[in-house]
């Protein structure tokens, strides 16, 4: 677990807007794949030679709360507490670009935070005084404006599908992405669930069947109700969809589900 030292988190009234500056043209130039200024990187002792871990972040406005969707906005000195904070765990200004909502940082893999990224959440949560949602991706370099990419949607995925607020990565939603990626196969799952359009009922309890990984008895007391009240419920699904709900064939619940939600909420967008 990391730790934060308050005097290094602390804001500073004091603060270099020129280094500022820099440090920001640093990190769009990388973002967007054009050249990268040396002289920047050696001033601010930042390794650019070797792999970065990219990481795509917004700040969770209801950590406790799944039906939502919407981010919170944090102070501007809150987000220098972050940048302070990266700085004083890899031992230099880590190139970053944070807005009110979200951001992205760029780590090099080289530096202690960047060979123990799995640390970053806490770090990041702590620093924002708010729940962290975010994807790491790793990258060369050269391919960084395309890993941004690819973070920046995986991040909306797991926003859309409500996921539970931490740090992904790539391994852990690629199932889901390749799920919800447009086409046939997509449409064919979110019409698998078109019956329960009718019965919110039934669509919450396999929102949340879904969510508990299967646990009956979890589901059940997330929604309050008694454990058989599930297993009726998900025979009434399985009638209206024609999809079992047997043990072997949840992999195809959870794809009709999870192209259905996030169908949903593209279209909420």
């Amino acid at each position: 677990m990391l730790t934060i030292d308050e005097n290094l988190c602390a804001p500073e009234h004091s603060e270099d807007s020129t280094a500022d500056a820099a440090l920001n043209e640093f990190a769009m130039s990388m973002l967007s794949g054009g050249h990268i200024n040396l002289s920047i990187a050696r001033h601010f002792q930042i390794p650019v030679t070797g792999a970065f871990v990219v990481v795509a972040v917004v700040f969770s406005a209801s950590p406790d709360d799944p039906t939502t969707d919407r981010p919170t906005v944090i102070p501007d000195a809150w987000s220098t507490d972050i940048r302070r904070c990266l700085a004083a765990e890899c031992g230099f200004p880590v190139p970053a670009l944070l807005g009110p909502t979200s951001g992205t940082i760029l780590i090099p893999e080289s530096c202690a935070l960047g060979r123990r990224i799995g640390d970053l959440h806490p770090l990041l949560s702590t620093a924002a005084r708010n729940a962290i949602t975010a994807v790491a991706v790793e990258s060369a370099t050269a391919s960084i404006s395309e890993a941004a990419g690819t973070a920046h949607e995986l991040l909306d995925l797991a926003i859309r599908l409500r996921k539970q607020s931490r740090l992904y990565f790539l391994d852990q939603l690629a199932v889901e992405y390749q799920i919800t990626r447009p086409g046939p196969g997509r449409d064919r799952l979110v019409s698998l669930l078109a019956p329960l359009e009718e019965h919110p009922e039934l669509m919450d309890t396999l929102a949340e069947f879904v969510r508990q990984g299967f646990d009956r008895q979890r589901t059940a007391h997330q929604l309050c109700v008694h454990a058989n009240t599930i297993d009726y419920r998900m025979r009434r699904i399985s009638a209206l969809t024609g999809l079992p709900s047997t043990h072997a064939a949840r992999y195809r619940l959870f794809a009709a589900f999870t192209a259905h939600a996030f169908v949903r909420a593209e279209h909420g967008h």
